[in-house]
């Protein structure tokens, strides 16, 4: 913490070396030609201060965060308080959620917005562009296309977002159609509207046929966009295609996101055991497991992808394994479903948290 302390002092004196230049600039009486140089020569200079001190508390804020994951590893309930940090971190206290998030920040001054149209971006090309055939109309968002549909993760990290989407597929199909509507006529002709559950609050976030890009998710069966790839552009468009926000969290988070409800998070320490699985599969609830410790005890398993969100999709009680189903899709290049015993010793090498909604 010493380092990223003194990372961040060096960050205030540069900004503040920047802004005392900049007034003093300002109140220059001082006309001409070159006075119009100097003044473009100083705004170059100020934006690489602005830009040197940008990446010093990216910096210091990414030291903290190690600190804190350190600590909060050692932590029986992995929790930590964020005063500790010196007010880099954030929040009274931190959860995983916060510090996974705090780590993708710091990357987000290197990296470009997610949003389709660049054939170099994340989302690709625009799927209306690349496929001028396809009737954003024709998607099915009722409960019964719902319902029948798979989803196939794109080439975007949100897979904690899709397995709970898939979990919610499975367990109340009712409420994803109730909170996604088509817009123009037909429904759909010109984009949708999907409610999610942020900042503490219900919100319509808007997403239009354009907004879809050809690498986002996908139905498996027919490689189309479906109503994942809408609800998946909604998270999107909510966060404002800032990289930290769609790429990385925790199995509890999309489960909130989408139900509005509070989910139940454990971590390595505190896993659920086999019974507790079944009864909360049985009660109807969501569930998305995550692989993989940030520092592994031990070897995980070969056919479970590493720091990947699964769907937990049932359970075989003859065996007490738990069953996880892959947002890659049954056609994926991984395997599609992955069984595993919750009460072995070992579990704790291969799943690192769990999300069980209400």
């Amino acid at each position: 913490m010493a380092l990223a302390r003194r990372f961040r002092d060096h960050d205030g004196q540069l900004t503040g070396t920047a802004e005392a230049l900049q007034s003093a600039v300002a109140v220059v009486g001082w006309e001409g030609p070159d006075a119009t140089d100097f003044r473009e020569r100083w705004e170059q200079c100020r934006q690489k201060l602005s830009l040197t001190a940008g990446h010093l508390g990216s910096a210091a804020e990414h030291l903290a965060l190690q600190a804190a994951q350190q600590d909060a590893a050692s932590d029986p309930e992995g929790r930590i308080d964020a005063g500790d940090y010196g007010g880099m971190l954030g929040g009274e206290f931190l959860d995983w959620s916060d510090l996974i998030n705090a780590g993708e920040r710091v990357g987000d001054i290197w990296r470009d917005r997610i949003e389709a149209g660049d054939p170099e971006s994340s989302l690709g090309s625009r799927y209306t562009e690349e496929n001028p055939q396809w009737d954003p109309a024709d998607v099915d968002i009722d409960q019964n296309g719902i319902e029948s549909s798979l989803v196939n993760q794109g080439s975007l990290g949100d897979c904690w977002y899709l397995a709970a989407l898939m979990a919610v597929q499975q367990t109340d199909p009712g409420l994803l159609a109730e909170n996604i509507s088509g817009v123009g006529e037909p429904p759909g002709a010109d984009g949708w509207e999907v409610q999610l559950f942020l900042d503490g609050e219900w919100q319509d976030v808007p997403v239009s046929p354009e907004d879809l890009g050809v690498n986002g998710t996908m139905d498996d069966g027919t490689g189309d966009p479906s109503w994942a790839t809408i609800y998946e552009m909604a998270m999107i468009n909510a966060n404002d295609g800032r990289a930290s926000a769609v790429s990385a969290d925790t199995p509890a988070a999309g489960l909130e996101m989408i139900t509005g409800e509070s989910a139940r998070e454990s971590d390595s320490i505190g896993q659920p055991s086999f019974d507790e699985y079944k009864q909360a599969i049985d009660e109807g609830r969501p569930i998305t497991v995550m692989t993989d410790p940030m520092k592994p005890i031990g070897p995980a398993r070969d056919d479970l992808v590493a720091a990947h969100v699964y769907q937990v999709s049932g359970y075989d009680e003859e065996t007490g394994e738990i069953i996880l189903t892959n947002p890659h899709g049954p056609n994926g290049s991984t395997t599609y479903e992955v069984r595993i015993d919750p009460d072995d010793p070992m579990y704790a090498t291969s799943i690192f948290m769990t999300g069980i909604g209400e």
